[in-house]
């Protein structure tokens, strides 16, 4: 038997390596080396002499040789000819089949020498950083940028700034383009941004939608319209009035009175002309206003508003929710333009900090469990029987049992309500920007609808396109490239169109244009870029979308590579509200928000979490980021800050006073808060959990990756990180992975990266700070104590979560370094080259220099060679 199958083990392996997951392993592995295959093999030669010559090859043949060589080898597995050639993919899949068996304690057999933990880490740890560089190789260009398609929202935010658009719910081209693929953690390298046969497809489909509304003819088919709800005509409504026999809704003069329960609009507001309970006859935007006052409770609790709408996906759907601040003798007027599609039905104005006048449901279940029994067994007479003693008792459906204790409303929130009006869809101007933009002379004497081609509908679409084209195509343009959609517009004239249907199909034409969708900066040798092409760099770096006027004004003098100019674009960019874009899209990915709700938390374990706890832990990171953003702070404050940028909602969470409402706002940390900085977010040690468990190696492999760029090696197949416990037994995680250590193999990996998780034990599952174990079966008062201590890899040491951000803020250059990189990355659509170093090194530099500013990093990228050349 092999070392590791030791007896005091079995049981470890039987989770970890049993026959079933050696079976499932072996049948990843030929996954895994199938897809190894498939990128490696148009990689050159990656050669690591030096190593495998000392180091690698020594140990294959002291451990492997004598069973893998020859004609025969066992495995069909042949190493005595394997060299570092990472290019070829057969040498290629040969490797990575080594590294699985060696880190699963396949390998060596129990009749060869064991591997030390640090022979299997250097293995491991070399054939993982020679299959990276085999993955950039395969995906970068020598430190060229490839042409680049625009990803989904790249596209969807420059069809806006281009036609000055809006988009109504369902109507933007999110919501009709598939997720772009990812490369390095980012949805902007060009490798990963392909456009096959189908795609193109659905990109002219789209723009065939965005030119039908950008161009219009005649009024709106929907004029905007006035709808109003009286609340004190809804006692004399045949429909809904039976909603005043309940306790908490009362007729007051001039509207009513909401303690309890919820309104309804049924037909009493719709769309003029139309017979479903309906506002919104046509995706678009529309204007909700309530005007109301509020009392608040005994306990100065502000009564809270929500106004939701049905819909055929989700039942009620949010549209907004507001503190009713104003007094109940003067009621204000509260209003909210959201965007509404036309699938929504009646609307329903509802108290969120209600307190039910009538009893509790509660105690009535066991008279439902025992309806249900007796009605599975068919005994019907007593099913019916059970159902009224319930009623009888006060347990009904309607609660219609007042609670005694409950009915001095006067202890309660409460709300006047006088009317809810709708108003919409709602029209900047008719026609819209994008049809006076493009159309810039609609003469009374120029027939737009006229069929046919004459030469003055030619001579004015000339005009449409000369100007709209170099704005779209972001350069200027030749005659040629003019004449080819002159062209397009001619044939659809010639075939019968009107005017503005032909200028439909060139509109069409040109978004659906190479010109349009890639990010086109031609070279068949590195160069300069031009200035145009440097302006569409900078803005689709932080904006994500076209340059503006100001960008290509400066492009066409010639002024924009001038460093000091450069300088000077990235303050105004920021401070532009575009720059929101940035935030949203290269901080989320950073950031890996995605992953902060992969897992719901346990409903029963974890009681305090809500949904309005879930949308604030994802929007946390991204107000923090935009604050060391836009107040040009240091990046170190990702490690450890003294602020916070939270709601309401998330200083409840925090235990953290004086924070009223939704806003996220700049809040400065109490004395003895372990918050502050990256990993006191709530959404971290979340995305580090499976809703019952912290999971300390994702938290790790989190940690490493977001804040130093230096992700561990990929697991090797099927080995999971720990299991949940075995009944009977109270180990904490930290027991069970450190005794998953206890496996040479494991250890090689964990023992690095086990201690950046295990420092972070303190926050449970949704974040909350604990000093005892909870979750899993781990409650009441033997709850064991959380310890927090452990050596990081480069020597130093923590014996609290305190200690462990300060050693990581002694690491500070990797810090800069990492985000660099990965800031790199986003600008320019390709993985980190060694050509690019000396500009890294560069931007870390200044970065010292000016405090760690976030901005001042930005800068350094954008005047760095690497930027500034193709």
């Amino acid at each position: 038997m092999h070392p590791i199958h030791t007896k005091q083990n079995k049981k470890l392996l039987t989770s970890y390596h049993s026959p079933m997951g050696v079976a499932l392993n072996r049948f990843c592995g030929s996954v895994c080396l199938v897809f190894a295959c498939m990128f490696l093999s148009a990689v050159q030669s990656i050669q690591g002499d030096d190593v495998f010559d000392k180091q690698i090859r020594p140990l294959l043949d002291s451990h492997c040789i004598r069973c893998h060589k020859g004609k025969e080898p066992d495995g069909d597995t042949r190493l005595d000819l394997l060299q570092s050639d990472f290019g070829n993919r057969d040498q290629a899949t040969v490797w990575l089949e080594v590294r699985n068996q060696i880190n699963l304690g396949q390998m060596p057999p129990e009749d060869e020498d064991e591997l030390t933990v640090e022979q299997i880490r250097l293995i491991s740890q070399w054939i993982a950083t020679q299959l990276k560089e085999a993955e950039r190789q395969q995906i970068g260009a020598g430190g060229k940028v490839l042409m680049r398609r625009m990803n989904r929202f790249e596209y969807a935010n420059t069809i806006a700034d281009l036609l000055e658009m809006k988009y109504p719910s369902g109507e933007s081209p999110l919501d009709f383009l598939p997720p772009d693929g990812t490369r390095l953690g980012f949805d902007k390298v060009s490798s990963a941004l392909t456009l096959d046969p189908s795609l193109l497809t659905m990109y002219y489909n789209v723009a065939r939608r965005i030119a039908d509304r950008a161009i219009v003819d005649g009024p709106p088919k929907y004029p905007t319209q006035k709808m109003r709800l009286e609340y004190e005509e809804m006692a004399e409504s045949h429909a809904i009035g039976y909603l005043f026999n309940r306790l908490g809704i009362k007729q007051v003069p001039g509207g009513i009175q909401l303690a309890e329960g919820n309104t309804r609009s049924f037909g009493m507001l719709r769309y003029p002309g139309r017979k479903d309970n309906n506002v919104a006859p046509v995706n678009g935007f529309y204007r909700f206003t309530v005007r109301a006052g509020g009392k608040k409770g005994a306990n100065g609790e502000v009564p809270r508003l929500r106004l939701t709408h049905s819909h055929p996906d989700d039942k009620m759907r949010k549209i907004f929710e507001l503190d009713v601040k104003a007094d109940w003798d003067e009621p204000k007027t509260y209003s909210f333009v959201v965007a509404r599609d036309t699938l929504g039905g009646e609307l329903q104005l509802q108290l969120v900090n209600q307190k039910s006048f009538y009893m509790s449901q509660r105690p009535g279940e066991h008279f439902i469990q025992r309806i249900n029994k007796v009605g599975q067994a068919g005994n019907y007479k007593e099913s019916i029987r059970l159902a009224g003693r319930k009623m009888a008792e006060g347990w009904g459906g309607d609660r219609s049992t007042p609670d005694p204790d409950r009915l001095d409303e006067t202890r309660y929130p409460r709300v006047f309500l006088d009317y809810l009006e709708v108003e919409g869809p709602l029209y900047d101007q008719w026609p819209p920007k994008s049809h006076t933009s493009l159309l810039f002379r609609e003469k009374k004497e120029l027939n737009n609808n006229q069929n046919g081609v004459s030469p003055e509908n030619l001579d004015y679409a000339e005009q449409i396109f000369h100007r709209f084209l170099p704005r779209a195509w972001r350069r200027p343009v030749s005659d040629s490239e003019v004449k080819t959609i002159l062209t397009v517009v001619e044939q659809e004239l010639e075939n019968g169109g009107t005017f503005h249907d032909s200028i439909r199909i060139g509109l069409t034409a040109a978004l659906t244009s190479p010109k349009f969708l890639f990010l086109v900066e031609p070279a068949q040798q590195k160069r300069n870029l031009t200035e145009y092409e440097l302006a569409s760099r900078l803005s689709y770096f932080l904006w994500s979308s076209m340059p503006d006027d100001k960008l290509m004004v400066l492009a066409r003098r010639g002024k924009l590579s001038d460093p000091v100019a450069l300088r000077e674009q990235v303050d105004r960019m920021i401070e532009d509200e575009r720059s929101s874009r940035f935030v949203e899209n290269f901080g989320s990915q950073w950031l890996k928000i995605n992953t902060f709700n992969a897992f719901a938390p346990d409903k029963y374990l974890y009681r305090s979490y809500d949904e309005k706890l879930s949308e604030s832990i994802e929007k946390e990171p991204l107000h923090f980021f935009d604050e060391i953003l836009k107040q040009d702070l240091s990046v170190t404050q990702f490690i450890d800050s003294d602020f916070l940028v939270i709601n309401q909602r998330l200083a409840q969470h925090y235990g953290i006073d004086g924070v009223t409402g939704d806003g996220f706002r700049k809040v400065f940390l109490p004395a003895g808060s372990r918050r502050g900085g990256l990993l006191g977010m709530a959404g971290v040690h979340q995305a580090g959990s499976d809703g019952v468990r912290t999971k300390p190696v994702t938290r790790a492999a989190y940690v490493l990756d977001v804040l130093f760029n230096d992700p561990p090696d990929p697991p090797p197949p099927n080995a999971g990180e720990i299991e949940p416990n075995v009944r009977g037994e109270k180990l904490t995680v930290r027991q069970r992975l450190l005794q998953h250590q206890e496996i040479k193999s494991c250890a090689a990996c964990h023992s690095a990266l086990d201690p950046y998780g295990l420092a972070l034990e303190n926050f449970n599952v949704i974040g909350s700070w604990r000093d005892k174990q909870d979750g899993e079966e781990f409650r009441g008062d033997r709850r064991p104590p959380i310890t927090i201590d452990g050596k990081l890899p480069n020597g130093d040491v923590f014996e609290s979560y305190d200690e462990f951000k300060q050693v990581l803020l002694k690491q500070s250059d990797r810090l800069r370094r990492g985000l660099a990189e990965k800031l790199l990355v986003y600008a320019l659509g390709r993985p980190v080259d060694p050509l690019d170093d000396s500009a890294l090194q560069a931007a870390v530099k200044s970065m010292k220099k000016s405090d760690d500013s976030l901005r001042s990093l930005i800068k350094s990228i954008v005047t760095s060679p690497s930027f500034l050349q193709k």
